[in-house]
């Protein structure tokens, strides 16, 4: 499961630039409802730092000026990369389960 919160995350700032904030928001409204600032800020520091997104500081008409992410090229084409390996991933899993489901039910009318 490593690195799906980060694709989550450069999903979101697909849609649009964010602040955390927006970010943990958007994360609670799709089902993330662990998702924090003490997850969140480590987390768009590392993409950051790995050239994923781009960060600016956004002036604000009430109140202090906000740090805003924003995802870039490079955030984009690792976006489609680790896109294409969840896709593989979640094919694989459910295939996985599904064979299991019906061996269990094999084994329940046998039995």
């Amino acid at each position: 499961m490593h690195g799906v919160l980060e694709m989550c995350v450069l999903a979101l700032l697909d849609d649009g630039p964010l602040h955390a904030y927006g970010i943990v928001q958007r994360l609670h409204d799709h089902g993330f409802e662990n998702a924090s600032y003490g997850s969140i800020y480590p987390l768009t520091t590392r993409l950051r730092k790995q050239g994923l997104v781009d960060q600016r500081l956004e002036l604000s008409a009430s109140g202090p000026a906000r740090n805003v992410l924003a995802i870039n090229a490079q955030g984009r084409a690792a976006l489609a990369t680790w896109t294409g390996l969840w896709h593989q991933t979640s094919q694989a899993v459910t295939a996985v389960l599904a064979s299991h489901e019906i061996a269990r039910t094999v084994e329940t009318h046998a039995g």
